[in-house]
């Protein structure tokens, strides 16, 4: 690995001789750079002189994952021109490729670049870690690349990052957490507005605004199981699609309480999955019936503080006391994840006697429902000189009103 000055050296005096070279006819556009087009020559880079960009948004939870699985101190990666960091970077990286599949590999081993790298002044690749990485890997030693200015800043190249983020030719494949934590930093690290980002992503505000809030409760999902910080958690991978729900739901509500509760009591599902079946649809069914399965768990309480006190005077709180608090009316529930065990079965079960009840009302009212469909269907009807088969009409009523005596008589009998 070469140090620094050795790099800055040797790309500089790379381009120097490009800029000299008049049969180098090679250029590559960078569409949008400061407000217009930025025109570079490619060159080929030794390898040897490239460094893989440390603060790279496709890798951060891969990077707390290696941390963990590695033991390693929390600062690890914060030392980009350290040879153990490349070297984990490249791991992490050319395992980011395998799991693409033997494709991205065969792909570059037949066609090698169509695009070149973007690097800055001092080596660091922009974009095209992944690929010099996979290209590394399969001995190739040059890099084709082009070298932004020497003054580009954090916020240059974030901004083109997004620009080739929605580029077709360019888009990769985030964790979805990676994306959620890039567009944070845009807001609290480089003071992009909401509307330069909104812009730059090609998103509406309203939309920016609901992924921000989306990782505002992952991060409460984290400090809710005292785990601050540590995006690479596993239960998060899949969880996409019940925090987007989640979000959705909590809106609904306009106490702070209510939307507490909402939001632990499906943080227990997230982290408890139920035995069977996929956990987005016990949310759905959660938020869904949510009222409803706090005054059921209110009248469990009250069963079971009942009973707990005609067998036990000694003043010990009941199973359900532990889980959501002794007297949970205007207080949090499910903010405890120590009890998690016990809550999602609390859940689960609440969850499922709802939906049962719910069930037998609506078999109980179809008759009445019916009904009133029927009643309602033929008051809309209107018999005129151009209805047609209106002896096929006069059958259907008097079935109509055969069924409609026989349903009476069977009410008749079912008081008696």
């Amino acid at each position: 690995m070469k140090t620094r000055e050795e790099r800055i050296e040797y790309i500089r005096k790379s381009k120097q001789v490009a800029e000299e070279d008049s049969s180098n006819k090679n250029y590559y556009t960078i569409k949008q750079w400061r407000g217009k087009p930025l025109h570079r020559k490619i060159l080929s880079i030794d390898s040897e002189f490239l460094m893989f960009r440390i603060e790279n948004s496709r890798t951060e939870i891969q990077q707390l994952a290696y941390i963990r699985k590695k033991a390693l101190s929390k600062d690890f990666f914060n030392d980009p021109e350290s040879y153990y960091v490349q070297e984990a970077q490249e791991e992490i990286l050319l395992e980011m490729v395998r799991t693409k599949g033997k494709d991205l590999l065969e792909d570059l081993k037949t066609r090698k670049q169509d695009d070149p790298c973007i690097i800055t002044y001092d080596g660091f690749l922009v974009n095209g870690n992944r690929r010099t990485a996979a290209l590394k890997y399969l001995d190739e030693r040059y890099i084709d690349c082009v070298v932004l200015p020497e003054d580009t800043t954090p916020r240059d190249i974030y901004a083109l990052e997004q620009q080739l983020q929605i580029s077709q030719d360019f888009r990769e494949e985030y964790h979805w957490i990676n994306e959620l934590r890039n567009i944070r930093r845009g807001t609290e690290e480089l003071g992009f507005t909401e509307k330069e980002l909104a812009s730059n992503l090609r998103l509406e505000i309203r939309e920016l605004r609901i992924k921000l809030r989306i990782l505002d409760l992952i991060d409460a999902f984290l400090l809710w199981k005292n785990l601050s910080g540590a995006y690479d958690y596993s239960k998060l991978d899949d969880a996409k699609e019940v925090f987007q729900q989640l979000e959705k739901a909590i809106k609904k509500y306009n106490d702070s309480v209510t939307q507490s509760n909402l939001r632990n009591a499906v943080f227990t599902l997230i982290e408890k999955r139920p035995s069977a079946g996929r956990v987005y649809n016990y949310v759905m069914a959660l938020i869904k019936h949510f009222d409803d399965v706090c005054l059921k768990i209110k009248e469990k309480q009250k069963v079971d503080n009942t009973v707990n006190s005609k067998a036990n005077s000694s003043g010990e709180s009941s199973l359900i006391d532990g889980l959501i608090g002794e007297d949970f009316q205007g207080e949090e529930m499910f903010d405890n994840s120590e009890h998690v065990d016990e809550t999602a079965n609390l859940l689960t079960d609440t969850i499922a006697d709802v939906q049962a009840e719910n069930k037998e009302k609506r078999d109980a009212e179809a008759v009445y429902n019916g009904v009133s469909n029927a009643l309602r269907e033929l008051h809309g009807l209107i018999i005129d000189q151009d209805t047609a088969k209106l002896d096929s009409v006069k059958m259907k009523l008097r079935e109509i009103i055969s069924v409609a005596t026989s349903l009476l008589s069977e009410i008749d009998l079912s008081k008696d």
